[in-house]
């Protein structure tokens, strides 16, 4: 029980960690002081801090308020600390003085595209589409099976309001899950922005996520939370 406990804790915390990097890092992303790299670790850093304070009880909340002068001072003593130990987390390797060059192999020998088409063929392991993104229908059983008019369905399709999943090389076809009451949930067209692929942000979508106490994503958004899910969403693919 208490270890359950401490991993909703620990996911709870996780959320609040990224939300806060990801509205930090909006917040930030016009100011000109920040470089690319020292914004997102500026925003992790806040998200980090904020997860840190959400769960303390109200009278060390009080307290720290009242030193927050010491407690800035306390937050620029450690992150120097640590970027004054270049070392840490490396691993010193013993290199002879001299080192022999090596010019490497080389390209192999340039196949044709048929050729190279053959050659990754042979390796390549064979996956069906619902093995990974779970059940799919296409227009047909849709319309058939959810009363989603063919008409409605290309309209969603073409404004980016679902998840459509080509397959072979010219049909598609839509995850079921990611329909409540015969409609898409909210919130995919910006999901799937974000991801800039549809079977990126499918996989991402139908994955359990610590940073939503382990819940799909798919899961969350159908329970109209929206903001919630793509704020994890942006933090996510933004540190891609």
């Amino acid at each position: 029980m208490a270890s359950s406990q401490m991993q909703r804790n620990g996911a709870g915390q996780a959320n609040v960690a990224a939300r806060v990097a990801s509205k930090v890092k909006d917040a930030l992303r016009s100011d000109k002081a920040f470089e690319a790299g020292s914004l997102a670790l500026s925003a992790r850093i806040a998200g980090a801090a904020a997860a840190a304070v959400v769960d303390l009880p109200v009278e060390a909340r009080r307290e720290l308020g009242k030193r927050q002068g010491e407690l800035a001072r306390g937050i620029r003593r450690l992150v120097k600390a640590f970027s004054d130990e270049p070392f840490v987390g490396k691993i010193e390797l013993d290199l002879p003085e001299n080192v022999a060059p090596s010019t490497g192999e080389g390209l192999g020998e340039i196949v044709s595209g048929e050729e190279g088409e053959r050659l990754l063929s042979d390796i390549a392991v064979a996956r069906r589409l619902e093995d990974w993104a779970g059940p799919v229908a296409g227009a047909t059983e849709l319309s058939r099976d959810y009363g989603v008019p063919r008409s409605t369905l290309n309209h969603w399709h073409h404004a980016g309001e679902v998840v459509a999943l080509l397959k072979g090389t010219r049909n598609h076809v839509y995850p079921v899950e990611q329909f409540v009451d015969g409609r898409p949930a909210r919130g995919l067209a910006a999901i799937s922005a974000l991801a800039g692929n549809s079977r990126i942000a499918w996989f991402w979508l139908s994955r359990p996520n610590a940073a939503l106490s382990g819940r799909k994503p798919i899961d969350v958004l159908k329970q109209d939370r929206v903001d919630e899910v793509v704020d994890v969403a942006r933090a996510y693919f933004d540190a891609q």
